[in-house]
């Protein structure tokens, strides 16, 4: 300014000099803020150049964003894009950020509207070396450095994630919420994330707290708003760990493994059909001798465990049935050594489906298992150890039956399940078991056997012999009884394969007594019982013997398969009748008069049944002497075949060979060809086919024609056919007081079999050309002829009478009488110079009577003389 005074014109240098001064410092000015600027846009670019750097050690492979601002000391963006090398995109929209400073820089505040996630497959290699859950779990180190990063606040609003998952990809939808506070004991973190599952809600509420000594986690999982289950953690010192999981009442879930299905392989268990109420409680306390980097040092240390499990509810597994029951387990380890202090297990299978079972029974297939399992408590459990302990498994089985096994098992701990055992008690419990052939009542048994099983099979035998009884068992197709058996069972050995399509097999011995062995053929008695038996491919096989107090001897070989008919063949020991008659003593239906007294029966016997009963026996009787009712025998040679067809019985003679037969008058040799056909409900009224019959007697023959005979008719006929019998030999059986003579006679008797009683209508007998002989000479007859002279020449006639013709008729009736009219023809050489005479005689005969008198006369057993005696009596009593 120009000083006070001047004229204005003077001081222009003055007024220059002022004008440089400015300047300059203008000048100077402008470098600073232009250095200011340098250095800020130098700093933009380093920053960029660092941002660039950690996008690029993140594997970000592209950064996008829209409405990017700073406002309210936040970074606020409306849309943010962001993609990684590995494929994964990440898109938030609304998102606001706060900054903060805490020991450094830190995020206080995160706030999103929605965050989209795709996550793309996982490609095919894999690294190795990944972080392990459980141990990631135990690391108080990772807790503590997660609540150090963590905003104070934390809220997104809306989450859409598409994941890969089995079904290729999968859609997950939820919200997530975090809250820090400092406390004046610590720090805690509270956090939310709640998801949406196919319109079901699953949350997860996490509580974190730390402090200097100690971490704690609680968190609680919630399904549809009911809590689930709940985790309670502690870690303190970076190597003590302790905690508990507990499911209180797990909920309906069914979706929930459903859904995480879509993720993941579950395994075999069916653990999507956990049911309602299933509770857990798992409690733990790690102490470890140094900081973990494994799984491994945590269980190295000192350890506790404690478990609980119970289904209240059946749990429904595939192919093994449905399960219930509860788990208890307590463990402690010290330096790897560990101890079962206490441990507990009962179990219940209901509606059993294990594939092995298929082909058992339904009357021995069990319908459920009770099982009890109690290990021996302070037993160590190094890794090569055996686990050691009580088994209970009780089996129910239809109509009140249960198997019942007990006994001390063990299970080596260094591989997959297995469990051996080599005193496990069997017992069996059955007040009836009905099997579709089969029913049994009063059933009990006991077996002491070695038990072996693994996830493969099951293997048994018995350790010592086994015992089995019952007091009654019916085999309703053969009609078959078995009372008060107790059998013995030397030998045992089982397989039952637990995987696959094998079944059942199984072997051993049996020897037992049956008190009695009820048919309605047969005699009860006791029977001895001795076989190997083995059921493979459903099917039971048998070889044994079989013998009763008669002293009849079977040995016989039997299968039986399941739902098939059961088969059984066998050899009938030599039977010597010296010693006895086990067949009379055996079979009901042996005829009461027929007794043998020597010779031999052998024979074979085949039989099966199911829809229908078949029976096939073969016998041979050789040399066989013996008695039938009042008539004696002997020489019996024959071939017996017996055939049963559900109701229908045959048994043929195809060779009836016999020396000799004595009713009175001695017949044989007889031989015959015969079969009998009847309902097994009516033996005696069939029909019985004669297709050769003959025997010798008086030194000719009888022969019956072929025929057949129905019983069940009211009347049966035949005819017997006479050819040379020799009238000398019937005098000498039938001797006459002075009557002789000779000749062969011829003739046919129709025979009538009425009620049982035989008659003979217009039967024909007549002497074969040239005729014969007939002598009388009688101190009965001289004294009537001296006293009548018609008397006098028919006494001189049958002296020596020459006869042409000698024929008769026969009548036999039903009172036993014989009447014979007989007509005579010839003459006498030395009467009346050989004059021709005829004669007409009617003979009666009772011939019952004069059979038994036959037999009194001569040397006869006791046994016929009494059967004799007691007919003679029997007809006197009948007669008026």
């Amino acid at each position: 300014m120009p000083e006070s005074g001047q004229p204005p014109g003077a001081g222009g240098v003055l007024t220059c000099e002022r004008f440089d001064t400015f300047g300059g410092r203008m000048r100077r000015r402008g470098s600073i803020l232009l250095l200011i600027f340098l250095l800020l846009t130098l700093g933009v670019l380093l920053v960029r150049l660092w941002g660039l750097q950690q996008l690029h050690a993140a594997s970000v492979q592209q950064l996008d964003w829209q409405g990017l601002r700073w406002r309210d000391a936040a970074l606020q963006v409306d849309e943010l894009h962001l993609q990684m090398q590995d494929g994964l995109r990440l898109t938030v929209q609304q998102a606001r950020l706060q900054p903060g400073w805490r020991g450094g820089p830190r995020l206080r505040m995160l706030q999103a509207n929605s965050l989209q996630l795709h996550l793309p497959a996982a490609q095919g290699t894999s690294q190795s070396g990944g972080l392990d859950p459980l141990l990631l779990l135990g690391d108080e180190q990772f807790w503590r450095q997660l609540a150090n990063w963590a905003p104070d606040s934390a809220r997104v609003g809306q989450i859409n994630a598409s994941l890969p998952c089995r079904d290729q990809r999968c859609q997950l939808a939820g919200a997530w919420q975090l809250q820090r506070t400092e406390q004046a004991d610590g720090l805690a973190l509270s956090s939310a994330l709640r998801l949406d599952l196919d319109g079901q809600q699953l949350d997860v509420q996490p509580q974190l707290h730390l402090d200097a000594e100690r971490v704690e986690l609680q968190a609680d999982l919630q399904i549809d708003q009911a809590t689930a289950a709940r985790l309670s953690s502690q870690w303190r010192g970076g190597q003590h760990w302790q905690g508990s999981l507990h499911m209180p009442d797990w909920p309906q879930t069914p979706w929930l493994f459903g859904y995480l299905g879509r993720w993941m392989a579950l395994g075999a268990l069916p653990i999507e059909q956990i049911p309602a109420a299933a509770q857990l409680q798992l409690d733990w306390q790690l102490d470890a001798a140094r900081v973990p980097e494994s799984l491994h040092d945590w269980l190295a240390g000192d350890v506790q465990l404690q478990g609980r499990l119970a289904l209240p509810e059946p749990w429904a597994v595939d192919q093994v049935g449905e399960v219930s029951g509860e788990l208890s387990v307590q463990l402690q380890g010290a330096a790897g050594d560990w101890q079962l202090t206490q441990s507990s297990l009962q179990a219940r299978l209901q509606a059993l489906a294990l594939p092995a079972l298929h082909d058992v029974p339904a009357a021995l297939r069990p319908q459920q298992l009770e099982l009890q399992l109690s290990p021996l408590a302070g037993q160590r459990l190094q890794p090569d150890a055996l686990l050691q302990a009580d088994l209970l498994v009780e089996a129910a089985l239809p109509k009140d039956a249960s198997v019942t096994l007990a006994g001390l098992v063990s299970a080596p701990l260094n591989r997959q399940w297995q469990l051996a055992s080599d005193a496990l008690q069997l017992s069996l419990q059955a007040p009836l078991l009905d099997l579709p052939a089969l029913r049994a009542r009063g059933v009990s048994g006991r077996w002491l056997v070695r038990l072996q099983a693994d996830a493969a099979a099951l293997q048994a035998a018995l350790v010592e012999p086994g015992m089995l009884r019952w007091q009654q068992l019916q085999l309703a197709d053969a009609g078959l009884g078995l009372r008060d058996a107790s059998l013995v069972q030397p030998a045992l050995q089982l397989t039952l394969p637990l995987t696959g399509d094998a079944a059942l097999t199984a072997s051993g011995r049996l020897d037992g007594s049956l008190a009695a062995l009820e048919h309605p053929q047969l005699k009860a008695q006791r029977w001895e019982l001795s076989g190997d038996w083995r059921w493979q491919q459903t099917q039971l096989n048998w070889r044994g013997k079989v013998n009763n107090a008669a002293g009849l001897a079977l040995a016989h070989d039997a299968s039986w398969p399941a739902g098939g008919d059961w088969r059984l063949s066998g050899e009938l020991a030599p039977l010597f009748m010296r010693a006895g008659n086990p067949l009379a003593d055996t079979l009901a239906g042996w005829p009461e008069l027929l007794g043998f007294a020597s010779g031999q029966v052998s024979g074979s016997l085949q039989a099966s049944g199911g829809r229908q009963l078949r029976v096939r026996s073969d016998l041979t009787l050789s040399g066989i002497k013996g008695i039938y009712d009042r008539t004696a025998f002997s020489g019996l040679d024959s071939p017996l075949k017996l055939q049963l067809e559900g109701e229908q019985l045959t048994l043929s003679v195809p060779s009836l060979q016999l020396a000799q037969a004595n009713p009175g008058i001695e017949l044989g040799p007889l031989r015959g060809q015969l079969t009998y056909h009847a309902a097994l409900a009516q033996p005696a009224n069939g029909r019985l086919e004669v297709n050769e019959l003959r025997t010798g007697l008086l030194g000719g023959e009888v022969r019956v024609r072929p025929t057949t005979v129905d019983l069940a008719e009211p009347e049966q006929r035949a005819e017997l056919q006479l050819q040379g019998l020799e009238l000398g030999r019937l005098f000498e059986v039938y001797p006459t007081e002075g009557l002789s003579g000779g000749g062969t006679l011829d003739g046919r008797l129709p025979v009538l079999l009425r009620d049982g009683q035989l008659l003979i209508d217009e039967g024909a007998v007549a002497a074969r050309e040239p005729g014969g002989v007939l002598r009388y000479r009688s101190d009965k007859l001289q004294r009537l002829a001296a006293a009548n002279p018609s008397m006098r020449e028919l006494a001189g006639v049958l002296e020596d009478f020459h006869y042409t013709v000698l024929s008769s008729q026969v009548d036999y009736g039903e009172n036993g009488n014989m009447i014979l009219g007989l007509r005579l023809q010839g003459s006498n050489p030395d009467f009346q110079q050989g004059r021709q005479v005829n004669l007409n005689v009617t003979l009666e005969e009772n011939i019952p009577a004069l059979l038994a008198s036959l037999q009194l006369s001569g040397k006869v057993s006791e046994i016929i003389q009494q059967r004799v005696q007691q007919h003679l009596i029997k007809q006197r009593a009948q007669q008026p």
